[in-house]
């Protein structure tokens, strides 16, 4: 009869300590979920706060064939402001990274884009016909365009 009642508390208490470990992993789990979404999510805000557009009509992106250089242009879409100083900012055309000869807010020599404004990056190339356009904010948020360089 002991012998019985020793069996059961010892089947008690190993349940409880595996009831245990299995809780310990699930909070450990449920911990690391949630701060890799915090984390994702504030990488989106950031990212979405800083967002941008390029507003080039793609039937006719604008060339100056005698500085050779072609015209990209930028909007502000997000709620921040941000940098498109050469620097901090790239440009590629069918995946080549071209050298900015200069950037600024249109009609502006201020390189901060604030919110609705729009920028004009002046890239060095000369070659006409259709290509595609990244554009990358320092952030990381990029945006593509395919359209010809006229």
């Amino acid at each position: 009869m002991a012998s019985n009642v020793f069996s059961e508390i010892i089947i008690f208490v190993s349940v409880l300590i595996i009831t245990a470990a299995v809780a310990g992993l699930l909070a450990t789990s449920t911990h690391k979920i949630s701060l890799g979404i915090s984390s994702k999510g504030d990488t989106l805000s950031t990212q979405l706060s800083q967002d941008f557009e390029i507003i080039n009509d793609p039937g006719k992106i604008p060339r100056d064939s005698v500085k050779g250089e072609s015209t990209i242009y930028v909007k502000n879409t997000g709620k921040n402001p941000f940098s498109i100083n050469p620097d901090v900012i790239s440009v590629m055309i069918n995946g080549e990274i071209m050298s900015i000869s200069n950037s600024a807010v249109f009609q502006s020599s201020r390189t901060v884009l604030r919110p609705s404004e729009v920028g004009e990056i002046n890239i060095t190339y000369n070659n006409s016909g259709y290509h595609t356009i990244r554009v990358i904010s320092e952030q990381g948020v990029s945006r593509t365009l395919k359209g010809k360089i006229d």
